[in-house]
């Protein structure tokens, strides 16, 4: 029997990419997932433990009415922040509101939810939260004015958090990704390279999670760096 059988993983992003690699396989170690997304009609998931529920996390008031009231209706042992979406170019390119919707979904949204998550955790003395942030939180990079400073964001969430929860059974872990092979590229104009070294599979992040999930709760993982063995970008074609 897995040791994570019976919890229960409150999850965003769960409709694709490492939120949706998150969710299939902590439900195959037996644990229960409420998942936050926008709509999962795509991910197709049918399990008697997955409770979907829809929502625009860029909708701060709706995303923090919904995460109270599944705070007060559920005990939540893990909460794990994978909601993102990919914002590239020069500043000047992206109009006011663009910007603001980039930032609440990639970070404000995270700082929402923990709000709630947090004192639930801290009344039951235990809990993991997990947050999926970026090779972009670590390092700037052209044309990533906006998304670094949303990443860059989320890791000085999860650093703090950490120092603020440790002594009340809580333990905060920010997990890194590099190049991803992922339908998060689907809307960008540039992905990884096709050799299989030239990115990590949503799989290599589920797999990182549930052995955080499952080890000694007296150990903290505070930050995990994951990268492909070599790193390659291609532009795609530009469409006529």
């Amino acid at each position: 029997m897995s040791s994570l059988t019976g919890k229960t993983a409150l999850i965003t992003g769960t409709s694709s990419g490492i939120g949706l690699a998150i969710t299939r396989h902590l439900l195959q170690l037996n644990c229960k997932v409420i998942g936050l997304a926008r709509d999962h009609a795509k991910a197709d998931i049918q399990h008697e433990n997955f409770t979907p529920m829809h929502i625009d996390l860029s909708d701060l008031e709706n995303t923090s009415e919904l995460s109270a009231r599944i705070c007060r209706e559920q005990h939540i042992d893990f909460f794990i922040h994978c909601a993102g979406e990919g914002l590239f170019g020069s500043i000047e390119q992206f109009s006011v509101p663009q910007i603001d919707k980039n930032l609440r979904t990639n970070l404000t949204s995270a700082l929402v939810l923990a709000h709630h998550v947090v004192p639930a955790m801290r009344k039951n003395r235990s809990g993991r939260i997990i947050f999926i942030g970026s090779e972009s939180s670590l390092q700037a990079g052209r044309k990533g004015t906006v998304y670094c400073s949303a990443k860059f964001g989320l890791r000085g969430l999860a650093l703090s958090l950490r120092e603020d929860c440790s002594r009340d059974g809580i333990n905060v872990t920010l997990i890194n990704p590099g190049m991803v092979r992922s339908p998060f590229f689907d809307q960008l104009d540039f992905r990884p390279g096709e050799h299989a070294s030239n990115a990590i599979t949503t799989t290599d992040i589920a797999e990182t999670v549930a052995y955080v999930l499952g080890s000694n709760p007296d150990i903290v993982f505070d930050e995990i760096n994951l990268s492909p063995r070599n790193r390659s970008i291609e532009f795609k074609p530009k469409s006529r």
